[in-house]
């Protein structure tokens, strides 16, 4: 009877312990093996990343916050530009397009395009970014035919993309004499020589590549006219004179310019930074080259003369006088700046988009027909 009672006790005994110990063990989080073997699964999973099937695919969000996997060197504007050559000019593409879209969008042969660029594709999209090779040769081949206002264009040499310069969006229009693109070139490295590290100049039309009449425009026909939006200070909301009087000047100063139209306000402002660096009476030799045009109030107009070697070329548009512009003593305002020297507030830092003054060819507005052209032009000068 006293075995049974000391076996029982025994039994009790062990029960109580075994309780003790799972209890102290859930008190303490399990038991001391497993804080090891999670982290020996930590240290196996941290060399073999486990990926994410949501997250494979990247938002937009992290698609525009990531690097681009091969980044282009970043240019600070107004930087000297490279050394180039107009023997080869290329484009660069801005959106996604087809080889046929591009030949639309820049009015070039497609033939041309695949004999520049062998290797672009002819049915795929070519890349943002890529550089499409538009002009390649001597650009001595051009020639300016007829007026500006009733001429073409021949062998005509296409704008090339600049750092210190911004091409007018439209590229079925930015084409000129070789001439006119060295002139014009030769003005804006000057410029962002002298002012480094400012905002472009935004160059407007040339002429279509075969030249001819373009809607919104009276002339612009034979490559030889510009159009340069008047420059904006820092805070985009007034009248650079320093810049826009540097730009004219070093143009003029060229020899190839035979005119520059401009709204009379717009020829005050530039007046005065024109006698604050020059003087009054070297002033008056630079504005007989420019003369009063409506609507000109937010650019500038440049007319070039005729290249020596284009022998049908004529110099001043049908209708104009070949009298050499009476130089102006003083402006309205004796030069001083009219209005408080500001341009048109620019709305969202843009300025106002211009307007044309004729309609679109093919319209019913009856116009009057343009003279007849001499039998046998006159040489440009």
């Amino acid at each position: 009877m006293a075995g049974t009672w000391i076996a029982a006790a025994l039994f009790i005994a062990v029960v109580a312990g075994g309780v003790a110990f799972v209890l102290h063990s859930v008190r303490n989080g399990g038991s001391s093996t497993e804080p090891e073997a999670e982290a020996a699964e930590t240290s196996e999973t941290a060399s073999e990343p486990v990926v994410d099937p949501a997250a494979a695919t990247p938002t937009t969000d992290a698609i525009e916050a990531a690097p681009p996997t091969s980044p282009s060197p970043a240019v600070e504007l107004g930087t000297p530009e490279p050394p180039r050559s107009l023997e080869a000019i290329a484009w660069t593409v801005a959106t996604p397009s087809t080889l046929d879209e591009l030949v639309r969008a820049w009015s070039l042969p497609r033939d041309s395009l695949v004999a520049l660029n062998p290797a672009l594709s002819t049915t795929e999209a070519i890349p943002t970014g890529t550089k499409v090779i538009v002009h390649r040769g001597s650009i001595s081949g051009s020639e300016s035919v007829g007026p500006p206002n009733d001429g073409r264009l021949i062998g005509a040499v296409p704008f090339p993309e600049g750092r210190s310069w911004l091409l007018a969006p439209d590229r079925t229009r930015a084409f000129g004499t070789g001439e006119t693109i060295v002139a014009v070139l030769a003005a804006l490295d000057a410029s962002a020589a002298k002012f480094p590290g400012r905002a472009p100049i935004q160059l407007g039309e040339i002429s279509a590549r075969r030249g001819g009449p373009i809607y919104g425009h009276q002339s612009h026909q034979a490559g030889r006219d510009i159009d340069i939006r008047l420059i904006l200070d820092d805070a985009r909301s007034g009248f650079d004179g320093a810049r826009n009087w540097f730009l004219v000047k070093t143009l003029i100063d060229g020899g190839e310019v035979v005119a520059i139209f401009l709204n009379r306000s717009q020829q005050g402002w530039l007046r005065a930074a024109a006698e604050a660096d020059v003087g009054a009476a070297a002033a008056d030799e630079y504005f007989a080259f420019i003369s009063h045009e409506p609507g000109h109030t937010i650019h500038m107009h440049v007319r070039f003369r005729c290249p020596d070697s284009d022998r049908r070329c004529v110099v001043y548009s049908v209708g104009e006088t070949t009298e050499k512009i009476v130089p102006v003593s003083k402006l309205p305002g004796g030069g001083k700046l009219p209005g408080g020297g500001k341009l048109p507030a620019p709305k969202n830092g843009k300025l106002p988009t211009l307007r044309p003054k004729n309609p679109p060819r093919g319209s019913t507005t009856p116009t009057k027909p343009a003279p007849k052209l001499p039998r046998t032009p006159a040489k440009g000068r």
